[in-house]
């Protein structure tokens, strides 16, 4: 079995080997690399804060509820370990991965009994095609911890009973707490427990019960803590009804198909109606339901029951009994696969027990279906080296997903802005209540300049999302880079009424204020910004020089100067007087006659001691305005 184990871990780990070179993708970079909140958070904040927390995702959709700490708690560690390098990221998805295709080989090993019948199952989970997503792609990291973890219990479960010994019980909880940690999806596992002295056809020990009474607290407390940290213990729909219980069936039948024929690969699978009525997907389903239990009927291949019970409790939660977001996914067969694979192995070792030649020959089919998954797997793997791979993919695979398109434009919008507008036009023409392709096209636009067709397009992500903070700052943004002071500073005022806390609509406020010409509140705004993070005076200069940039050219000189010369005064009230100065002197360029910059550049020579250069400055800003009082009062404290 050492050998049988090894050779297990080799080939898992050697298959996806080439992952170690490929970049963040995805979920990752909201959950990894762009969630300041994860890098800056103490271990056991972790356990506090659901698993978007600190992204974008964090209050919206179904995933917003997902509380995943053991998986978030493993990204901390990975970057405290080696920061944001991606290859270290992924070692520690094959070795995961590797791992978890031990324990199936160690599973199968205890129902069974056969190195070689383990060897095969060990080796035809490794090299599953649709295992790809969970291993190349770094968030997939919760599928192969709660492999991990329950498949410690499992095999601690299986060992007790096989060696008689109630030692290896304190495995089970400590495997069950940290898999429905990693992910929600391992909560049934007590029920599994529960029957599996029946499955197993063996006598439980008089205090079983204490296990089982165990995992049902530790799960009981699982809920609890997710109320305490979302208000809700599970994400219970509004109601089932008849076409929800076939969505259910097909998106179970979907999972058996694609395990049998894992060769059709989608990166995205989209929400689909066909799997609301009768179809195909609902005959794969009622055939693995009803067959297996069939089989069970005859004593040789009852304990094939145990990998049947395993498929479906695992199964069962990512079939949209509870919203999960996509219609399906790869990576969710992970763990429900296990079972399967230890199913089959079963009926395959049992299958005309008498003849040893029939055994030999399956064993040499497993063996080649082994190698044709392999080779499957090496030739997909290369989808997930970089997003513009993947997203292409998608797009490839599922050409009417709106959000395909628009996660292959956020690949490309820097480099090719022109083809991400088009990628978004064509996500918003599948979807119009696409408000992330809004949000993003506007965006686009806004930096070509093109302001009206930013400011429609988001106008319509705030018809379709009324109080969202996102959709209000990005609207006061688009206002502010047009010139429309006044409503950038409703859109600012609104975003923040929303949240009174957040950064990004007050470093607007504070600019649109500074854009008014009022330097007082602008300054008073920078203030309170400021003295939570200093950082954000270099975001501020950043939309400054965009101001500057944008600045119309059809405008006349003197409406060019005004503009120019406030921007000159946020830049004196964040405490930058050498960029001040050459604004302001900007601004005489292009108006001699502009009394505020004047005004301004006198201010700052006599704040310098250079007060030869102020009166001179002064007196020529009297000459052009002799009525304003500032002016006068300046130049007789000048005398």
């Amino acid at each position: 079995m050492a050998l049988v184990l090894t050779l297990v871990a080799l080939v898992g780990f050697v298959l996806h080997l080439p992952a170690l070179k490929y970049k963040f993708v995805w979920d990752d970079n909201q959950l990894i690399v762009n969630n300041r909140l994860l890098a800056e958070s103490k271990p056991g904040e972790i356990f506090s804060r659901g698993y978007w927390a600190g992204t974008a995702e964090a209050e919206e959709g179904p995933v917003a509820a997902y509380y995943r700490p053991v998986t978030t708690l493993s990204f901390w560690l990975d970057l405290k370990a080696a920061g944001l390098n991606p290859f270290y990221f992924h070692l520690v998805n094959i070795i995961l991965g590797a791992g978890a295709g031990v324990l199936v080989a160690l599973i199968i090993w205890e129902l069974l009994h056969s190195a070689v019948w383990a060897l095969l199952g060990g080796i035809i989970f490794v090299t599953h095609p649709a295992h790809i997503e969970s291993v190349a792609f770094v968030s997939g990291r919760t599928d192969l911890l709660a492999t991990v973890f329950i498949g410690v219990a499992g095999f601690a479960l299986l060992r007790s009973f096989r060696k008689r010994n109630w030692q290896w019980w304190f495995l089970v909880p400590f495997g069950f707490a940290l898999g429905v940690l990693s992910k929600e999806t391992a909560i049934l596992f007590p029920l599994l427990v529960a029957i599996s002295p029946l499955l197993v056809q063996c006598r439980a020990h008089r205090l079983y019960w204490l296990l089982v009474l165990v995992l049902v607290i530790i799960a009981t407390g699982y809920l609890f803590l997710r109320g305490a940290v979302f208000n809700q213990m599970l994400p219970v729909p509004t109601g089932l009804r008849a076409l929800d219980l076939m969505n259910i069936v097909n998106t179970f039948g979907f999972y058996i198909r694609m395990f049998f024929v894992p060769f059709e690969h989608r990166a995205k699978i989209p929400i689909d109606p066909a799997f609301f009525r009768l179809s195909s997907l609902s005959v794969w389903a009622l055939l693995f339901l009803i067959s297996i239990p069939l089989a069970g009927l005859r004593p040789r291949f009852r304990i094939c029951l145990w990998g049947y019970f395993w498929t479906i409790i695992f199964l069962l939660p990512v079939t949209n009994i509870f919203p999960i977001g996509p219609q399906a996914a790869e990576r969710l067969l992970f763990l429900p696969s296990a079972g399967l694979v230890a199913l089959v192995i079963i009926l395959l070792s049992r299958l005309l027990v008498a003849h040893h030649l029939v055994r030999a020959v399956v064993g040499g089919c497993l063996a080649v279906v082994a190698v044709l998954f392999g080779l499957d797997t090496r030739n997909r793997l290369p989808v997930w080296r970089d997003e513009i791979s993947l997203f292409s993919a998608m797009v490839r695979e599922a050409p009417n997903s709106a959000s395909a398109y628009a996660n292959l434009a956020g690949a490309i919008l820097r480099a090719q802005p022109d083809s991400a507008i088009k990628l978004y036009n064509r996500a918003i023409l599948l979807d119009q209540g696409f408000t992330r392709a809004h949000i993003n096209i506007a965006i686009l636009y806004s930096e070509k300049g093109d302001f009206r067709r930013a400011i429609h397009h988001l106008r319509l992500a705030d018809e379709l999302e009324p109080n969202s903070i996102r959709v209000q700052n990005n609207l006061g943004y688009a206002f502010l880079l047009s010139g429309q002071v006044d409503s950038a500073v409703s859109a600012f005022a609104r975003a923040l009424d929303l949240d009174s806390s957040a950064p990004e609509p007050r470093l607007g406020l504070a600019l649109a204020f500074g854009l008014a010409g009022r330097a007082d509140a602008c300054g008073s705004m920078f203030a309170r910004l400021l003295k939570i993070n200093p950082g954000w005076a270099d975001s501020a200069k950043a939309v400054i020089a965009q101001l500057r940039l944008g600045c119309p050219s059809q405008a006349g000189s003197q409406e060019r100067a005004r503009l120019i010369n406030r921007l000159g005064t946020i830049c004196f009230v964040l405490g930058d007087t050498a960029e001040a100065v050459s604004y302001y002197q900007e601004a005489l360029g292009l108006d001699s006659l502009c009394v505020s910059a004047l005004y301004n550049l006198a201010i700052i020579n006599l704040a310098l001691g250079d007060s030869t250069a102020a009166r001179r400055l002064i007196n020529q800003a009297v000459k052009i305005r002799p009525d304003l009082r500032e002016l006068r009062e300046l130049r007789v404290r000048l005398r």
